[in-house]
């Protein structure tokens, strides 16, 4: 028998020597080598079927695991042995059948399956796709174009601009809207006029929306307003912004909070009436993002306006805290007596009185030293915190002679606190005391001092950095890395190269991750050597930021091409989260009460089912919230307590279009692909972030309860109704 191709003749040596099942490896073969194959496989297999039954075409449900296999390995085309027979059962049966590409994906029959395919071509972010995704701008479907407008976002295309001019004129308003936001993650500047222009047709349904509405999602025209109007914001783009939400005369024709956080984020010195005219309103969000508005302008003006937002009667702690921070930059003596005058009320909220202190610091106020002494012992740490940094920028020689008469602090955030004071001091005073803080016994407050001795260029820091290189907690040795690239010793590389093979088999990366960084900073041949081990690296975070710095070191080479596949996810676990029947629900335990969190499982299937798997394992139990910014968001979920720690089960990104408003729970992460159980929950909207972070889902019950949590609150314990049992320690 002959054969005119390789896969051909492999077909026909399998055919005579294996069991009858065998014959369908063929089926990896492109669909019309496929049909050829078959033809002579009949023909010629003695030992075949009579009668050939070809696998079943895929489910709509089926391709959805496809889609999130390949999404989380970060690839378009999957491996040539991805054959699977889609109930998590290898090696493949009769059954199976070849995992598409995501590329074929997107040309699916089914429009449900070509916008999640859409979706994931965006999170992989390999521009290959970019491409296909451009074509998917004119799918009938108009849920696939949105998509697909919001993936190109995602991927940064730069070849995708002109493509999304286009889309802004589409009949559907969210494609329009859609294609605004992905060209200003684009910085598309030149796009502006014709954002703006795209606003305008709009801006009437918007302006029937209340002043703090914050309903998501909104109609179709006033979701497109809503990122028109951000996408012009950011491409700072002030006169399209004003030709749509304002009168001839200067009047707002809008007052949507989304216009004042725009006019905010600006900072145009035109904007100062209309953010005038926010701050006379009624609500909370418009006014606080008016108050900050105009605090970044910095005109003598805005005193007058903001003076009287600071009446806890009238306002609540989203304006309060926003005009503190707008009044911070003034240099109205009046200021000072109006923040002492709000701090004395009894019922005032922590995290304001916080926020008055770090402004008293920041204004260097002349007659806050005895305040500051006075909140040194304060139950908080945080107030402390704030008084010794408020303390240190006023006068460096009280606050030494104050430091002398204190104790050690009791919690090791203050000590920790300390020491990043410390570096802005003179050093032969700082030195000494930061040489004593090395014998802390608790190991959170070593990055810090490791930071500051490198700051200071102690000389004695270098010796300290190698040894730390070598210390059991996986954090020192990152942050010891990271210095190490700060101070370029001189045997740095060797330093770095043995620190990394040293922490291999380490599940938590974040050691390699910090020494693949440092060795970046060096650069030559033998940094590129070291950087190249890291290539084969377990963990694909590792890989990928290897692969990326050694772009620019080495811009001759493919190294993208060698990572390889992230293996996140499983075929079972694909195909069990690729239909959820019930959304999950975690119920936090908190000092405060219970917070009750909706987990957004179709938007991030993974993150979520793993965020749930924490949750009811009792991760969470007993773990603070560490951060608390306010008026912004708090932050739990690491067991350290410092920000650097977190889990071995990891929160992949899985960034979709939904909005960061009041409530909603995010991945928190310092770096892409980075999430290991911290959490965010935000106490205001932040566009922003938006597309920037994962969704987990967001409280619906509690939320007055998230209000009054202060930093080092606890999570007391957890509970994850997953539509039948509740389950949870």
């Amino acid at each position: 028998m002959t054969r005119s191709t390789d896969n051909a003749i492999r077909l026909e040596t399998h055919c005579q020597c294996c069991s009858r099942n065998d014959c369908w490896s063929f089926l990896r073969l492109p669909s019309l080598v496929t049909s050829i194959v078959i033809t002579l496989a009949l023909t010629n297999c003695a030992t075949g079927p009579s009668v050939v039954v070809p696998p079943a075409a895929l489910t709509s449900q089926q391709k959805i695991a496809a889609i999130i296999v390949l999404e989380h390995d970060r690839v378009l085309l999957p491996t040539p042995e991805s054959l699977f027979d889609y109930t998590g059962r290898e090696p493949a049966n009769r059954n199976a059948a070849p995992m598409p590409s995501l590329i074929e994906l997107l040309r699916d029959t089914d429009p449900r399956v070509r916008r999640r395919a859409a979706l994931a071509v965006g999170r992989v972010g390999l521009i290959a796709g970019g491409p296909p995704l451009r074509d998917a701008l004119t799918d009938p479907n108009p849920d696939v174009r949105q998509m697909s407008a919001f993936a190109l976002g995602l991927l940064a295309d730069p070849e995708a601009k002109e493509s999304l001019m286009l889309a802004l004129t589409d009949v559907d308003p969210l494609t329009r809207g859609r294609s605004a936001e992905a060209l200003a993650r684009l910085d598309a500047r030149e796009a502006a006029p014709a954002i703006g222009a795209m606003v305008q047709v709009v801006t009437t349904q918007a302006s029937q929306v209340p002043q703090d509405d914050l309903t998501y999602p909104q109609s179709p025209e006033v979701e497109a307003f809503r990122m028109g109007v951000i996408a012009l914001a950011v491409l700072d783009a002030y006169e399209p912004l004003a030709m749509a939400v304002l009168s001839p005369a200067g009047e707002l024709g809008v007052r949507w909070w989304p216009v004042a956080w725009a006019l905010q984020h600006l900072a145009d010195s035109r904007s100062y009436e209309p953010l005038r005219q926010f701050v006379q309103g009624q609500g909370s969000y418009a006014v606080a993002f008016a108050a900050r508005g105009l605090g970044a302008l910095e005109d003598s003006r805005t005193v007058e306006i903001l003076l009287p937002l600071l009446d806890p009667s009238r306002y609540d702690s989203h304006v309060l805290v926003s005009a503190v921070r707008a009044l911070t930059r003034s240099t109205d003596t009046r200021i000072e007596s109006a923040l002492r005058d709000l701090l004395r009320d009894p019922d005032i909220d922590p995290l304001v009185q916080l926020e008055i202190l770090v402004a008293f610091g920041e204004r260097r106020a002349a007659n806050a030293a005895d305040l500051f002494l006075d909140v040194l012992t304060h139950p908080s740490p945080s107030m402390r915190i704030a008084a010794l940094r408020g303390l240190a920028s006023l006068d460096e020689q009280r606050f030494m002679l104050a430091l002398s008469g204190l104790d050690e602090d009791v919690h090791w955030s203050v000590r920790a606190a300390l020491a990043d004071i410390l570096k802005s001091m003179a050093p032969d005073v700082a030195i000494p005391r930061l040489q004593v803080m090395l014998n802390d016994t608790d190991r959170r407050v070593i990055p810090s001092l490791l930071s500051s001795l490198v700051a200071l260029r102690v000389p004695e820091a270098g010796s300290t950095i190698r040894e730390m290189l070598k210390d059991d907690d996986v954090i020192i040795r990152s942050v010891a890395a990271e210095q190490v690239g700060i101070l370029k010793l001189q045997d740095g590389v060797p330093l770095l190269a043995a620190a990394y093979l040293a922490s291999l088999g380490e599940d938590f990366s974040i050691a390699r991750i910090s020494i693949v960084d440092a060795l970046a900073e060096y650069g030559g041949s033998e940094a590129v050597a070291a950087l190249q081990t890291a290539l084969t690296d377990d963990d694909w975070r590792v890989r990928v930021t290897a692969a990326s710095r050694l772009l620019v070191l080495d811009p001759g080479t493919a190294y993208r091409d060698q990572v390889g596949p992230a293996g996140e996810v499983t075929i079972e676990e694909a195909i069990r989260l690729s239909d959820p029947v019930v959304s999950p629900h975690v119920y936090f335990e908190t000092d405060k009460g219970t917070i009750q969190i909706e987990l957004a499982v179709l938007d991030a299937p993974v993150s979520t089912e793993r965020f749930a798997t924490l949750a009811a394992g009792g991760y969470f139990d007993g773990l603070p919230f560490h951060e608390i910014v306010a008026a912004r968001f708090l932050r739990g979920g690491d067991p350290r307590g410092d920000g650097r720690g977190g889990h071995d089960l990891t929160l992949p990104d899985e960034i979709g279009p939904n909005r960061f408003l009041r409530g909603t729970v995010g991945v928190a992460a310092d770096m892409p692909e980075s999430g290991a159980g911290q959490f965010f929950v935000s106490l205001a909207p932040q566009p922003l972030i938006d597309a920037e972070r994962t969704v987990l889902g967001r409280v619906v019950d509690g939320m007055e309860v998230v209000d009054r949590l202060l930093q080092w609150d606890l999570v007391r314990s957890t509970r994850v109704w997953d539509g039948i049992s509740m389950t949870g320690r």
